[in-house]
């Protein structure tokens, strides 16, 4: 999913977690990112757009959390982004004590607020086509200066060899 049309802060970490088959099988999978919005899973063969799957991470208390997931993308080989449904403010919570937890193991500390929305990159996209739009332009009026230097070269090149034709035929 493109980083602007992301509502939560995502954070990457690798998180232990299991999913659930159709058939109820726990298997055992790695979330790659997680925000209180949703989290992107270990790549798996099995996924379509649009499934719903259950995910159970594991609360700094060593209980479960279940959750509710829809898969929205699918990185093939890379991972399954999924979005988390019907989630209660309480769950998120739950939801950033395993991030801050897990950032704590690795020594990091958590100085974002999962809560707040990601800054977006349209402007800097629109800088960007901005500054492509000003390079084109730069690209063209030196290609117009080039064209207009040759056609001088080549009038000037050409009246030298006239006035060498007419000097030759006067002899």
């Amino acid at each position: 999913m493109p980083i602007n049309q992301r509502r939560h802060i995502r954070l990457t970490l690798d998180i232990p977690a299991f999913r659930f088959s159709k058939a109820g099988e726990k298997i055992s999978t790695l979330m790659y990112q997680i925000s209180i919005g949703g989290c992107l899973i270990e790549w798996d063969e099995g996924f379509k757009k649009d499934e719903i799957f259950r995910l159970e991470i594991q609360l700094p208390n060593k209980n479960w959390l279940p959750l509710q997931c829809k898969v929205l993308y699918l990185v093939k080989e890379d991972g399954i982004g999924a979005q988390f449904q019907d989630i209660s403010q309480f769950e998120q919570e739950l939801i950033v004590q395993v991030m801050s937890e897990t950032l704590a193991e690795e020594g990091i500390p958590m100085k974002v607020d999962p809560f707040s929305q990601p800054k977006f990159f349209d402007s800097t996209e629109t800088k960007i086509s901005e500054i492509e739009y000003k390079v084109e332009e730069e690209s063209e009026e030196i290609s117009e200066e080039n064209l207009e230097s040759e056609e001088l070269a080549e009038k000037e090149e050409s009246a030298e060899q006239e006035d060498v034709e007419t000097a030759e035929v006067t002899k």
